[in-house]
C-alpha cells in the first residue's frame, strides 16, 4: 500500500461522504469531551505544541473548522474563495487573537464552528463539487470529497495536543493508515524524511516517504503518530540497525 494524492473515484460516492461526515462528527464530540473535562486554568496551561497554550490550540481548531467550511463553498461554486483570510499570516493572527479567551467561549467557538461546517454540507454535496480541486495553504491542493477526511486529520492529531487523556492511541488502525496514505506522498515529495519506508508489522502495507533510506518498522498507529511528531516512536524500529530518528518537520 503506498499513499498518493487521489483522484475522484470509489469514494467519491454518497455512502463514502456520508460515513465521512459521521466520523467527522464523531471525532468533534470527543474533543468535545475533553473540553467538557477541563477546568478554567487548565485551558491556559501548556499544550504539546511548543509556544502554545490549549487555548491556541483550541482556537485553532475552531479556526480551521471555518477555514474548512471556506473549502466545502469552494468546491461548490469554484469561486476560488481563500482558505483562511489573509493567509497564513492571517490565520496566524486570528489564533493569537482567540487563545486567550475564557474556557466557556472557547467551547462555544468549537461546537459553532463545527456545526458551521456540518451545516456547509447541507442538502448535497453535488458530484461536480466533489470533484473539484480547491487550494489550501501554502500551494498544497484537494479534491472536494477529501474535505471531511482532512478535518477529521486536523481534529485528532490536535486533539492529542490538549495533553488531556486523548494519545494516538485512541485514533485507530483504519484512520492512522489513512493518514499515512494521505501524507507519505507529501513527505516524500516536499520534506527530507530520515527514513525511507514506514513498514507495519500489524499489517500487510509499507509507505515511501523518501527515495531512500532504512525502513522504519512497527505498528501502524505507532508509525503515523512518529510522521506527524506525535511520538518519539517508541515500539518502532529501523531496519537494518540503528536509533529511531526525530521525525521530519510536517506544517
Amino acid at each position: 500500500m503506498t499513499g498518493s494524492h487521489p483522484a475522484p473515484g470509489p469514494a467519491d460516492s454518497d455512502a463514502a461522504l456520508s460515513s465521512a461526515l459521521d466520523e467527522m462528527a464523531a471525532v468533534t464530540d470527543r474533543l468535545l469531551e475533553s473540553v467538557d473535562s477541563m477546568s478554567p486554568e487548565a485551558v491556559q496551561g501548556p499544550s504539546l505544541m511548543p509556544g502554545w497554550t490549549r487555548g491556541h490550540v483550541l482556537t485553532h481548531l475552531a479556526r480551521n473548522a471555518d477555514a474548512i467550511t471556506n473549502l466545502v463553498l469552494a468546491a461548490r461554486t469554484g469561486d476560488g474563495r481563500p482558505m483562511y483570510v489573509g493567509g497564513p499570516d492571517g490565520r496566524e493572527a486570528a489564533i493569537q487573537a482567540g487563545a486567550g479567551r475564557h474556557l466557556g467561549d472557547l467551547r462555544l467557538d468549537l461546537d459553532e464552528s463545527a456545526e458551521r461546517l456540518l451545516s456547509a454540507f447541507a442538502d448535497g454535496f453535488p458530484a461536480e463539487a466533489r470533484s473539484r480541486e480547491v487550494a489550501m495553504l501554502r500551494g498544497a491542493t484537494a479534491y472536494g470529497w477529501e474535505i471531511p477526511l482532512i478535518r477529521i486529520r486536523e481534529v485528532a492529531i490536535h486533539h492529542v495536543d490538549l495533553a488531556a487523556g486523548y494519545t494516538p492511541a485512541d485514533w485507530g488502525a483504519a484512520f492512522a493508515a489513512r493518514t499515512l496514505d494521505q501524507l507519505a506522498p507529501f513527505f516524500r515529495s516536499a520534506r527530507e524524511c530520515p527514513v525511507g519506508v514506514l513498514v507495519a508489522t500489524d499489517a500487510d502495507a509499507r509507505w515511501e516517504v523518501a527515495a531512500a533510506g532504512a525502513e522504519l518498522a512497527g505498528p501502524v498507529t505507532e508509525l503515523a503518530a512518529w510522521l506527524v511528531g506525535r511520538s518519539p516512536g517508541d515500539g518502532l524500529a529501523v531496519h537494518p540497525t540503528g536509533a529511531v530518528p526525530p521525525a521530519p518537520r510536517w506544517v
